[in-house]
């Protein structure tokens, strides 16, 4: 089934690079790449919060919270921006970002309670938690430039996001000299056999880009998304049926923020027009950076 996944995103993105490339090759008068570095936090989970299991409450040190505190942590990502029209450019980017955080009093969680925790069923140990996720990101973007005619120029984004998640849950020091390896919860990482979790996730930024030279720009934005994956802050979600008397996954969206500062290169292409030579029709996009 995951692999039906995963071949299923592969065909989607292959078939947007198609619908996306060849329209901006046709018509763009300027192609852009973009390296950047970028660093990343999770915000929040939304949607119904986990029904605690008898267990769990019974488990739990008071004034324990689920809240993580975020941690700083870095990536990096590579775009090529293909010119649509003067204010607006299509992006194809690849990046590859880590989410991070602790905490030090955390609960009971649920998951502790289901068949899929088996390393610590008779000995788990009450201590601080870490985790430490890692995303590959396959993306979609449509940025809008203000003033494009000056040297800066602000810009909103829209973002869709086929993302390959890894996590590892483990305690934040170990507590035991014999545990020092061991990890709560481990996917898409050297700690598991699975594969990394396929999801999709989106929304908006905000940025500038600022002309260095004629063809060098340096690039910067603030994104946020939507993250269609329980899995974000290494606990997997599990909530408890009073009714039926047992636990359920429990799929919960996250919230995401994302930096990103870099270089943009740009290269000038003659697409559109038959034969050399010639002038440069004014209108056409761009024409004012052309200097």
């Amino acid at each position: 089934m995951l692999l039906l996944r995963y071949m299923d995103a592969k065909k989607i993105i292959c078939l947007l690079f198609i619908l996306i490339t060849l329209p901006g090759i046709s018509k763009a008068q300027l192609i852009g790449f973009r390296i950047a570095a970028n660093s990343g936090m999770l915000i929040s989970e939304f949607g119904s919060s986990d029904v605690p299991h008898p267990d769990a409450i019974a488990n739990t040190p008071a004034q324990s919270t689920e809240r993580f505190t975020p941690q700083l942590s870095y990536g990096f990502e590579g775009e090529v921006l293909f010119q649509i029209s003067e204010h607006e450019f299509f992006g194809v980017e690849v990046d590859y970002s880590t989410l991070k955080g602790f905490n030090d009093n955390p609960p009971f969680y649920n998951y502790y309670l289901t068949p899929y925790f088996n390393q610590y069923q008779d000995k788990y140990i009450q201590s601080a938690i870490k985790y430490n996720t890692t995303l590959i990101n396959l993306a979609v973007n449509f940025k809008h430039f203000f003033l494009p005619e000056s040297n800066f120029q602000p810009f909103v984004k829209l973002t869709g996001v086929v993302a390959f998640v890894g996590t590892d849950l483990s305690y934040k020091d170990s507590p035991d000299a014999g545990l020092e390896t061991d990890v709560l919860y481990a996917r898409g990482t050297s700690n598991s056999d699975q594969k990394k979790w396929p999801a999709f996730h989106g929304g908006f930024g905000i940025g500038f880009s600022y002309d260095i030279t004629d063809k060098l720009a340096f690039q910067a934005d603030a994104t946020a998304t939507m993250f269609n994956s329980g899995i974000i802050n290494g606990v997997p979600n599990f909530t408890y049926s009073v009714s039926d008397d047992l636990l359920k996954y429990n799929r919960r969206l996250s919230l995401t923020t994302q930096i990103s500062a870099g270089l943009v290169y740009y290269i000038e292409v003659e697409t559109g027009r038959r034969g050399g030579g010639g002038k440069v029709d004014p209108n056409l996009p761009f024409y004012l950076k052309k200097r």
